[in-house]
């Protein structure tokens, strides 16, 4: 099969490379003492030991070659620069880390691409130094703040373009430059790894400098002390048993203010032996009570307050947790006097008379009114006949 012809007129006008690295990157190999970074390059924090476990692996080969100009063509971007750049013959836009660990470990020979494209204006060239630095996952906020700070002022203090120039969006660029708000000790310890979410830099960084410290360290302690104290799960409501207690003044669950009476009973001759009695059958419009809870001064739980101001509220006989257990059933004992106010609300003054029955007239029913006077006289007849 005949190979294909090609005309000698269409050779004639393809473009000639004249200077290596114009139209497409030259690899050249050069000693690392003829290298320079250039002092654009935000990053100045370099660990001795990784550099020593790269240099070491670079040994086997140099997998991606630094990116460099000739020094003459950077001093032309940037003549201020002659004094740092006395000797070498090239000058790296992006490859540092690279550079240092070749030296740190001796190796004779680093690999360069010579990128003559990247040296047209000053601006295209810092793109390229940041780059690099912008797409590594490690590379410190501060650091590259200051590089979009220099890419700033390269652009006119053009916000949008200068986001251009390194393909991100003004979004983008406006929140990370924005972290230089931060005082010099944040910034330190963004440089130390001590502070390094992003979205608590923004936020610190909104704070006046004299006020971002002190938010740090209290945000600080704070999670300190929540890592310190174990979590405690919410304790779910207390229910009564309807076991019987020695003392009827410290049953579970007794909290909460009471408003009416369901069942009174014979009041015992001591707390310690009281009989059960049956319940009579309720009213319509009266709630159960609790299953097998016990049936003397049981009371019902209310929300409402009462406009009798002159009661005093009934102190809580135990002091619970902060979860209020308001589905107990609670019983009535003179050591609640004992003991401080808890919840606000109808209280039932047991130890004045006058007062209770006032209670009881305005709440009860005339039915369990009269329920309530039998069982009394009930439990006086023995004391008058003796």
């Amino acid at each position: 099969m005949a190979g294909q012809r090609v005309a000698l007129s269409s050779l004639a006008g393809a473009k000639v490379e004249t200077v290596p690295g114009i139209t497409r990157p030259a690899l050249v190999h050069v000693a690392p003492s003829d290298v320079a970074p250039t002092p654009l390059n935000p990053r100045i924090d370099f660990d001795k030991e990784t550099l020593v476990e790269l240099g070491t692996s670079m040994k086997s080969g140099q997998l991606a070659p630094c990116v460099a100009i000739p020094r003459a063509k950077y001093l032309g971007l940037f003549p201020e620069h002659a004094e740092e750049l006395p000797s070498c013959k090239y000058v790296m836009a992006a490859g540092e880390r690279r550079w240092r660990a070749a030296l740190e470990v001796g190796l004779p020979t680093l690999d360069l691409h010579i990128r003559q494209d990247i040296a047209e204006t000053p601006a295209k060239f810092l793109a390229a130094v940041l780059a690099e630095n912008i797409e590594r996952k490690n590379f410190n906020y501060i650091e590259e703040a200051f590089g979009l700070q220099r890419m700033l002022e390269m652009s006119g203090g053009n916000q949008t373009d200068a986001a251009t120039r390194l393909s991100k969006s003004r979004q983008w660029f406006s929140q990370r430059i924005g972290i230089l708000r931060l005082s010099p000790e944040m910034q330190q310890a963004v440089r130390d790894g001590e502070l390094t979410a992003f979205r608590e830099m923004r936020r610190y960084a909104a704070m006046p400098p004299d006020q971002q410290m002190a938010a740090w360290q209290a945000d600080l302690e704070k999670a300190r002390r929540s890592a310190e104290s174990p979590s405690r799960p919410p304790a779910a409501p207390v229910a009564s048993s309807g076991k019987e207690t020695d003392d009827p003044g410290t049953e579970p669950g007794t909290t909460g203010v009471y408003t009416a009476v369901y069942t009174p009973a014979t009041p015992p001759a001591s707390p310690a032996t009281q009989p059960e009695q049956s319940q009579p059958e309720r009213e319509a419009d009266q709630p159960p009570p609790a299953p097998e809870a016990r049936h003397h001064d049981v009371m019902k739980p209310s929300s409402t307050p009462t406009s009798a101001q002159h009661l005093a509220p009934v102190p809580d006989p135990r002091p619970e947790p902060d979860e209020p257990a308001q589905s107990a059933e609670p019983s009535g004992a003179e050591p609640w006097a004992e003991q401080p106010p808890r919840v606000v609300g109808l209280a039932i003054p047991w130890s004045d008379g006058a007062a209770v029955a006032d209670i009881i007239v305005q709440r009860m029913t005339p039915e369990q009114r009269q329920i309530l006077l039998t069982r009394l006289q009930a439990a006086q007849a023995p004391s008058a006949t003796g």
